[in-house]
């Protein structure tokens, strides 16, 4: 009994820890989106669809709650600066800036 509670609990920080790197990744797609008003109504539609599936019919509100806060969360993610590494490289003697 105890090894099989270890090992549940084994899972659930295995769990955490991929939704946590997944929060990351997800976290910078959408902050660097090239179109972020087009990224944010296809989020809104997409979620009123998966909370209004069948495949989530028997989920508890709970559930869903997370869900929606969670979509929520990457909705209030503002577009990150554009990244550009040879002007960070050359600083004031990049030619652009000529």
């Amino acid at each position: 009994m105890d090894e099989d509670i270890e090992a549940l609990r084994q899972e659930v920080r295995h769990l955490i820890a991929m939704h946590t790197a997944s929060y990351v990744v997800i976290t910078s797609l959408v902050a660097t989106h090239p179109n972020p008003a087009q990224l944010q109504l296809h989020l809104v539609s997409a979620l009123e669809g998966v909370l209004g599936s069948e495949r989530l019919a028997r989920w508890g509100e709970d559930q869903k709650h997370i869900v929606r806060k969670v979509v929520e969360t990457f909705q209030n993610v503002q577009p990150a600066a554009p990244i550009d590494p040879l002007a960070a490289a050359m600083g004031e003697h990049d030619p652009r800036k000529r």
